[in-house]
């Protein structure tokens, strides 16, 4: 004990002289700073060979000297946890087992793990509670030492058989009662560096497998690191973590030893708001001490492999069915939403079918597609010169469901929340995604301009229907997007009600504030309606808010302005391509300066207000935050 307290002393002392340092000026500051931190290495190498030298250590001594290493400024990434990891208590075997028989039960409870949800075997629940609904008086699991040596065993040794039980009235020689005395403490030293090793191996598989669900289903990309960050904490470990699209750098830190364990969970990111909703009650019982690590961890495995609640054939109607209902945001007629739906559906075909099927051939699906839907959109638009069906409705309609809107506001939520590295790359690859496609509709015009003289080049629908329908295509475009996302049935009435409330704010926004010349502006209103009833929804109703938000966000970004953009410029190139080389001067260079600029910029500015929308909606609900587990929200 004596030796533990040094470094609290040292290190209180200097927090004392730096907080001081503006009242009183040292001397040689450069030469006192490096002086005091040659002593905190000294110090600490002091205090590792000590613990390898002596028996353990006790956990409150222990967490005077690790806890000040802690990052205050980066609580969020750091759980603080004091207890060593897999490395350290593995070490413990080459220590002498003599201390630990001689321990009083003071020093047994401070040297026992901290049993949290994590336990090797949590008690069953008998019948199953909300997160919502837990005891807040225990939070805790209990378990007897028994049952915890029984499980750590059988996790080390699975195909060791058990061992025969004694009778009890079995007497036992003089000579095993010497080996007793000899061989009793390392018994117990190795029973209890199982259990802690079990623990520890147990939580950081719950995390890595909780972080693959949450890439996998669709989860905010901007607070991937906090709920990650959260279950750390509550389950005792100390971790850090590292998020860019694709990939989680998860640091499993050792403080007693000074080493880290360093994991990376690579998959394919994906959406399933049926799948995330599981997954979030999954995460909630587990910070709330609902269930155990055995049962999450089986019903993480169910929910990974279950197969998706709508079929392939399915979702490829609603992708045709949805394509049709957006169309309203494109000025197309009722005549062109037939040619609509059956593009779509193709469109649905090549992604959801043919793109699974080839990585070749996934690699140019986004070009293909829209080079594929241009041509066949100016092909039908050219019957009768234009003037039985919608060139620009019909092309911007069927490439629809393939508009990177979603990806811009992801980045622009992460480089609004402050994480740089993910932000930046997720927004160069939407730009360049967004190149692709208006790179694609400029080939696939060029291609029928030249093949047919006649082609039109109208980008006009001519008496298109009254903006008032949108407020009856809306609903059933939300409904018919909550399939090809995987919804379910009881989330579709809320996200259909939400979505319709934040497309009406955008629209009289728009209409009558005379904000059409502004888009972001009316952006932002219809982003902070839709923000405010989802949050309000996972206040009240314990929703998940990020699930109801994704088909509100695709209403919000039909991405008409960056593809009216696109449309207009690769009209232009096309004619300009097919009109001689007399034409193809500096007309052919702006408008493909136009792509590069109308494309991206239109959707960057689209995001922002969109981002700015969201973020008040979160501050106005949620003020300070969760202090427990992360805001489920964008």
């Amino acid at each position: 004990m004596a030796h533990s307290s040094t470094p609290s002393t040292s290190t209180s002392a200097q927090r004392v002289r730096f907080s001081s340092a503006a009242a009183e000026i040292p001397p040689s500051p450069e030469s006192s700073q490096v002086q005091h931190a040659a002593d905190d290495h000294a110090i600490d190498a002091e205090e590792l060979l000590h613990m390898h030298k002596a028996g353990f250590a006790s956990s409150d001594d222990r967490s005077s000297t690790t806890l000040n290493d802690v990052d205050n400024d980066e609580s969020y990434a750091v759980s603080g946890s004091a207890q060593g990891g897999v490395f350290y208590q593995l070490l413990q075997a080459y220590k002498t087992p003599f201390p630990v028989a001689q321990d009083t039960p003071s020093d047994t409870r401070s040297t026992s793990p901290t049993y949290r949800p994590g336990s090797a075997s949590g008690p069953a629940t008998p019948s199953r509670r909300k997160w919502y609904n837990a005891d807040k008086s225990a939070m805790h699991s209990h378990e007897t030492l028994a049952t915890l040596v029984g499980a750590a065993t059988k996790l080390a040794n699975p195909t060791e058989k058990e061992s025969p039980v004694l009778p009890p009235n079995h007497q036992r020689t003089s000579s095993g009662g010497v080996l007793s005395k000899v061989w009793k403490p390392r018994e117990e030293r190795d029973a209890r560096i199982k259990i802690h090793v079990a623990n520890v191996l147990k939580r950081q598989h719950y995390i890595i497998r909780m972080a693959r669900a949450l890439m996998l289903f669709g989860a905010p990309t901007h607070r991937l690191e906090e709920y990650l960050a959260a279950t750390a904490k509550v389950l005792d470990i100390n971790s850090q973590y590292l998020y860019i699209p694709g990939c989680m750098i998860i640091s499993f830190d050792d403080v007693l030893t000074h080493t880290a364990e360093v994991k990376i969970v690579r998959t394919v990111q994906g959406v399933n708001l049926g799948k995330l909703k599981d997954t979030h009650e999954i995460y909630k019982e587990v910070l709330h001490d609902v269930i155990s690590l055995d049962e999450a961890l089986a019903r993480l495995d169910q929910v990974i492999n279950a197969r998706d609640r709508h079929p392939v054939w399915l979702c490829v109607l609603m992708y045709g069915l949805a394509s049709a209902a957006v169309s309203v945001f494109f000025q197309a007629r009722l005549i062109d939403m037939p040619i609509i739906f059956v593009l779509g559906s193709f469109l649905g075909v090549l992604q959801l079918v043919i793109s699974p099927l080839s990585k070749t051939y996934s690699t140019v699906f986004e070009i293909s597609a829209t080079i594929v839907m241009s041509f066949l959109a100016r092909a039908f638009g050219s019957i009768n010169d234009g003037s039985m069906f919608c060139f620009s409705a019909i092309a911007q309609s069927a490439i629809a469901m393939i508009l990177p809107g979603w990806l811009v506001l992801s980045s622009a939520l992460e480089l609004q929340s402050r994480a740089i590295v993910p932000g930046s790359i997720r927004l160069v690859f939407a730009i360049i995604y967004s190149l692709f496609l208006g790179y694609g509709i400029t080939v696939g015009t060029a291609i029928y301009g030249a093949i047919d003289s006649n082609a039109t080049n109208s980008t006009q629908c001519e008496k298109p229907l009254s903006s008032y329908w949108n407020f009856l295509f809306v609903p059933l475009y939300v409904f018919f997007t909550t399939f090809t996302v995987q919804a379910k049935w009881k989330q579709m009435p809320v996200m259909i009600l939400i979505a319709t409330a934040g497309y009406t704010v955008n629209f009289f926004a728009s209409l009558n504030m005379k904000f059409s010349s502004s888009a972001p502006i009316a952006y932002t209103f219809g982003a902070f309606t839709i923000g405010v009833l989802a949050n309000l929804y996972s206040r009240l109703r314990h929703g998940v808010a990020a699930a109801v938000l994704l088909p509100a966000v695709y209403v919000q970004v039909p991405g008409s302005l960056a593809s009216s953009g696109s449309i207009n410029s690769a009209l232009k190139t096309a004619s300009a391509l097919i009109k001689g080389s007399g034409a193809t001067g500096d007309t052919t260079t702006d408008s493909l300066n136009a792509i590069v600029f109308n494309v991206a910029a239109s959707m960057i500015q689209i995001a922002i207000g969109l981002t700015v929308g969201l973020f008040m909606a979160a501050l106005l609900v949620y003020p300070m935050g969760k202090r427990r587990s992360g805001l489920w929200t964008l």
